[in-house]
């Protein structure tokens, strides 16, 4: 399934859609005829039928995103679509910043690669590892933990410790005698100190702040959230009343 923004085709691909489609008229249509008839087809296509309240609103939000035709032969006639391949010959990981508190690592294992490790293990399931290193700027000191995934995984939502870190991931593979082989490693990411680590004392010393900033994260039954920005400032708040 191909997701196109009709807005942003020029007139003359409008109308080579128009054609593939079998539109008798595709020639004579003005660019909004051929935009509004387009976006209707694809509309019925795929409700199926009569749109639901859903429907309605994501086609709302979505404004002129419409999805175009089916997967497969109809998709790839598109100008400057082609499809692309399942695997690459090539075995990489990638690591994203989503937020403060999580990354989102991404990765691909080469057919040879893959042969290798598989045909190791004799029929058991491999066991690979995503290696996640957390390095402190100020001091340089490390950390790091594990996350085992599976030889048919791709991606991983990881939440990360500390904020103001820096991270790295490395897909691993551990074998048998229990030596790890580094597969691949991805560039570091950097997450920036939060605005509260060099201004706690606003809120320990502001009942206001303090009530507002904690009650954020506690569910109604009473459960606190995991935050990491929060961590951080009972961190430095606990530090300094030690020191003191």
């Amino acid at each position: 399934m191909v997701l196109i923004n009709l807005d942003l085709l020029s007139d003359a691909e409008l109308r080579y859609i128009a054609r593939q489609e079998g539109f008798s008229d595709w020639e004579t249509l003005d660019r909004e005829d051929l935009t509004e008839q387009l976006q209707e087809k694809y509309e019925e296509e795929d409700e199926g039928g009569q749109p639901s309240r859903d429907t309605i609103s994501q086609k709302r939000f979505l404004t002129s995103l419409t999805d175009f035709g089916t997967p497969g032969k109809k998709s790839v006639q598109l100008p400057g679509v082609e499809e692309l391949p399942k695997t690459y010959n090539e075995t990489s990981i990638h690591l994203l910043l989503r937020d403060p508190q999580w990354a989102y690592a991404y990765w691909s294992i080469s057919p040879a690669t893959r042969g290798e490790i598989t045909g190791c293990v004799q029929g058991a399931d491999p066991e690979l590892l995503l290696c996640v290193v957390m390095r402190d700027p100020e001091s340089g000191e490390t950390s790091s933990f594990d996350i085992r995934v599976g030889i048919e995984d791709e991606q991983w939502n990881i939440n990360l410790p500390r904020i103001g870190g820096v991270y790295s991931v490395s897909l691993l593979w551990r074998k048998s005698d229990g030596g790890n082989i580094t597969l691949a490693k991805s560039k570091p990411i950097e997450t920036f100190p939060s605005y509260w680590d060099d201004h706690y004392d606003e809120i320990s010393m502001d009942k206001n702040k303090f009530n507002v900033m904690f009650s954020s994260v506690i569910s109604n039954e009473g459960e606190v959230a995991d935050n990491a920005m929060l961590r951080s400032v009972a961190r430095i708040i606990s530090k300094g009343a030690l020191e003191t």
